[in-house]
């Protein structure tokens, strides 16, 4: 009795819990960042130097909308009306522009490191950024149509702003709540622990890479505030060298979506497609992990 309390604690108000992350995330995050980018869309065709905005400075707008949250900026691509350029935004969000929470790991590691060391990684980290955005660039062309404006603009309804933000939030809530259950049970049944012990000889014997590391990507693909505050705790304790810290942190960097956007990448691409992404996205982050490792083994051997 006293196992199924603690589990149904842990479901409701553990760090993925149904009344902790759950409302806090949808209603206190998502909803008011769905009504700021339908006010934006009313507004924007009524200022006459942005009616004809180009596709580039639309992207920089869903760009700078993930330098904040990847998951606030995958719910903006709702107004995206064509499927090709919600791909490449999606790829682009994922794999190219940093979220807050991985902007605080990078300064919590430029906080641990030399600055020769941080300037090493930046390189590396700039290098693999631009290569990846030319990758999508010629894969998924930049066109017109990234923005879905309506052509009316006679009115102001906030009143419909808000109920297609609210509607739009509530599609969400459905499966936002059971990822939330699901990694609570994971957690609370040490699977999690389980996977971080399995990929521990993975992260040993292929990126040279503490076991301890696995934890720490697990953290990350789940919440990244909690990679950032294990990287600085791990880092603290002696468990990596410079070069493994360089490793780590371009994996982090490059990582796949967080549990948030995740949910919101199967909302708006449907299980397999959002599958594909999720394991192309690891894939090139471990890769690129492994490309960093061996230039850095081989400049220093």
């Amino acid at each position: 009795m006293n196992n199924i309390t603690t589990l149904l604690h842990v479901i409701l108000f553990g760090d993925f819990g149904l009344l902790t992350l759950t409302p806090r995330y949808l209603f206190l995050v998502l909803f008011p960042i769905m009504v700021f980018l339908g006010v934006f869309g009313q507004i924007l065709p009524k200022i006459p130097f942005l009616q004809k905005t180009s596709p580039l400075i639309n992207q920089f707008f869903y760009g700078f909308i993930g330098l904040g949250c990847t998951t606030v900026a995958l719910a903006s691509l709702d107004y995206v009306k064509s499927p090709p350029m919600r791909t490449r935004m999606i790829w682009l969000l994922i794999l190219v522009i940093p979220c807050s929470s991985q902007l605080a790991i990078i300064a919590t590691f430029a906080a641990m490191v030399t600055l020769r060391v941080f300037l090493v990684y930046l390189f590396f980290c700039f290098a693999f950024m631009a290569a990846i955005y030319f990758l999508i660039s010629r894969i998924y062309p930049l066109n017109e149509g990234l923005v879905k404006i309506s052509n009316d603009t006679s009115s102001f309804n906030l009143f419909r702003i808000v109920k297609e933000a609210f509607l739009s939030v509530a599609e969400t809530a459905l499966p936002f709540c059971g990822g939330s259950v699901i990694i609570s049970i994971a957690a609370h049944f040490g699977i999690l622990d389980f996977i971080s012990e399995a990929f521990g000889p993975f992260m040993e014997g292929f990126l040279h890479l503490p076991k301890e590391a696995a934890s720490l990507f697990v953290l990350n693909i789940l919440k990244r505030d909690f990679g950032s505050a294990t990287l600085l705790s791990l880092a603290g304790k002696g468990t990596f060298d410079a070069v493994q810290l360089i490793v780590m942190l371009m994996i982090m960097t490059f990582s796949v979506p967080c549990f948030n956007s995740s949910i919101l990448l199967i909302k708006q691409q449907k299980l397999p497609k959002a599958c594909l992404i999720w394991l192309g996205s690891l894939i090139i982050s471990i890769l690129i992990g492994k490309i960093v490792s061996m230039i850095l083994s081989i400049c220093l051997s």
